[in-house]
């Protein structure tokens, strides 16, 4: 007799069901006969394909709540059903991006709105090989979307606090919103911030077996020794290292070997860690220099002693996990505040600070970080220190960290509060300059918060252009449903005039960066690309006036110049600076090339040809003969 299929016992069928695609199993498996399709269509076979295939999932799966339930009691196959049809969509919607400008932004939300179910494919596509024919654009737009749902995650979370500004709840993830504006590719996620207090904290219980048993100023004094002994507080050489932007993220300070980070930060990893132990404990937003506070339970005060009081001394104490290993007395703050020259509402500064002005006060760190390398000289070896992380190029980093603390503002500042639209121009200038895939989350979080503030206003004021959000979005809409703009080079006079070519790469001939050609006007700048801005260099010789936050008007030699467009790494957020022909000196050693503009090229080209030393475009929409 013959050997058949149907002779291989059920055990050895599972477990070659375990080693075969997925797709394979319901394309052909489990069509071959009935039991093989029972046998295909296991509970416990697709759970365990939902677990080796995707890692990420979006919340709404609730996925540890269906991993603790019996496998048949979920609908596994179906899941993984869903998760891979996701996928495939966020596949096509990535190769419409690649392929076409018009409905870019449409597409890109359609991505985005599928959240952490395709962050597993987008990683994929974010280290997708050097031979790929797209390889650039792949990888530009792939990591556009990603850094868009890590966003995404991050004002969902902060937008639970408005109109509940004095919440002390969620200060570690509050904090951790922050490392999502720069984590890229890596794993420290919020779910990594919390998962490392939590470690943190059965490692201090592990090596403190009587700790249960200290009093609470104890407790409390054990926890900072051991923070500080362990160097998980402060940093090495403040004087050169205190305001790298790493210092301003938890995170990242959690995750890096050193563990830098401000007094904010190493006052909430305390704090954090206190309460996960049973303590209560608060940030004190001290001016200059956060602090920490840890309040006796109930009853007792630090000591473990019976009190009637409910505040002051014998229930309060105060710490500087950044920097000291003792308690710091109510009486030695107070001092310090009278050398500040606060002499009235000192108390404010010695209560517990809620969540929102935490954040906020963290933001106004990134700020001045910001501030301090902008004021750097561009060749000093700290401006790039300053800005480096454990991912990213340096200058992108800053960028988006900057753009962080001006969500924070707008989200944690309360829509009750008369300036609540302090920031909101400069916010939707470089929203929709140079973050416009965040469209779908400005129309989700912020729109509301909008509405609700002009609402608010009595006899409220007409507002137009920056200053209303519907207005951008309407402009953004209009401009991703409009056809490219098709610049030739159909006579011999243009090809004349035009000496260089979309793709090229050039050094400015005064100012000295690196740049790559994204754009050309044979005859005056009013044909360029829109918007674009005008280079200092230009500005000067045409004694047109610089203006970052404006399009170019022609100048009166304009019509008899040839201009191009460009970028470079320097100006991140600015993606067509104008620069006139005569700037231009062509580079052929890709060598030269920094690798923040190798990554930014993706925006407008599909690959690199390092013979040439050219980019290839992915914009021949626009400029089909280059």
């Amino acid at each position: 007799m013959r050997p058949s299929l149907e002779d291989i016992p059920d055990e050895i069928v599972r477990h070659i069901l375990l080693f075969l695609p997925p797709q394979d199993t319901l394309a052909n498996f489990q069509l071959i006969s009935r039991r093989y399709y029972h046998l295909a269509n296991e509970p416990l076979l697709w759970r365990w394909h939902c677990r080796s295939s995707f890692r990420y999932w979006h919340p709404e799966h609730k996925l540890q709540e269906k991993l603790a339930a019996l496998a048949s009691s979920v609908d596994w196959r179906r899941l993984w059903v869903t998760r891979k049809r996701r996928n495939d969509k966020a596949a096509r919607l990535l190769d419409r991006i690649i392929s076409t400008k018009l409905g870019q932004l449409r597409n890109m939300q359609g991505i985005c709105e599928l959240g952490y179910d395709v962050k597993d494919y987008l990683l994929e596509q974010c280290h997708v090989d050097d031979s790929a024919e797209d390889v650039l654009a792949r990888r530009y737009h792939a990591n556009t979307a990603l850094d868009s749902i890590h966003r995404g995650v991050a004002v969902e979370l902060w937008s639970r606090y408005q109109g509940q500004a004095l919440s002390f709840e969620g200060l570690d993830t509050a904090l951790g919103a922050f490392d999502m504006f720069v984590l890229r590719d890596q794993e420290q996620d919020l779910d990594y911030v919390v998962r490392a207090l939590d470690a943190l904290a059965q490692r201090f219980k592990a090596e403190h077996p009587g700790f249960e048993d200290l009093s609470t100023r104890n407790k409390a004094l054990s926890l900072v020794r051991w923070l500080r002994a362990n160097h998980l507080t402060g940093m090495d050489d403040p004087e050169i290292n205190y305001r790298n932007l790493r210092n301003c993220l938890i995170g990242h300070a959690l995750s890096d070997e050193t563990h830098p980070s401000l007094p904010i930060i190493s006052s909430a990893i305390f704090t954090c860690i206190a309460e996960r132990l049973g303590m209560a404990a608060f940030c004190l937003a001290f001016p200059s220099h956060v602090h920490a506070a840890v309040y006796a339970p109930p009853g007792r005060d630090l000591d473990g002693d019976e009190t009637d009081d409910t505040d002051g001394e014998r229930k309060r104490m105060c710490l500087d996990p950044y920097g000291s290993d003792h308690e710091v007395t109510l009486g030695d703050l107070r001092l310090r505040l009278v050398e500040f020259g606060w002499t009235q509402g000192t108390d404010a500064f010695l209560k517990p600070s809620p969540v929102p002005m935490i954040v906020q006060r963290t933001g106004q760190n990134i700020k001045a970080t910001h501030d301090t390398v902008e004021n750097l000289t561009e060749n000093d070896i700290l401006q790039s220190a300053m800005k480096s992380l454990r991912s990213g190029h340096p200058v992108l980093n800053m960028d988006a960290a900057v753009y962080a603390s001006m969500w924070a503002e707008l989200l944690l500042k309360q829509t009750s509060s008369f300036h609540w639209d302090s920031n909101l121009v400069s916010f939707l200038q470089k929203f929709a300059l140079s973050r416009s895939e965040d469209v779908w989350i400005v129309q989700k979080y912020l729109v509301p918060l909008y509405d609700r503030f002009i609402t608010s206003r009595p006899n409220p004021r007409p507002r137009i252009g920056w200053q209303n959000v519907h207005e951008i979005l309407a402009m953004l809409e209009n401009l991703d449903n409009r056809r490219p703009e098709v610049s030739r080079r159909y006579t011999e006079d243009i090809s004349t005039r035009v000496r260089y070519k979309i793709g090229q790469v050039f050094r400015h001939r005064r100012y000295g960066y690196i740049g790559i050609i994204n754009g050309w006007a044979a005859m005056g700048s009013s044909s360029l690309p829109m918007p674009h801005y005008l280079d200092t260099a230009d500005a000067e010789e045409e004694g047109d006036v610089f203006d970052p936050t404006e399009s170019v008007h022609a100048s009166m030699m304009g019509p008899q110049r040839t201009y191009y467009t460009g970028f470079n790494a320097r100006k991140s957020a600015v993606d067509r600076l104008r620069v006139a022909q005569e700037n231009v000196v062509i580079v052929t050693d890709p060598r030269l090339i920094p690798d923040e503009l190798m990554f930014m090229a993706g925006k407008f080209f599909r690959r690199f040809d390092a013979e040439t030393c050219t980019f290839v475009s992915n914009i021949r929409e626009s400029y089909p003969d280059d």
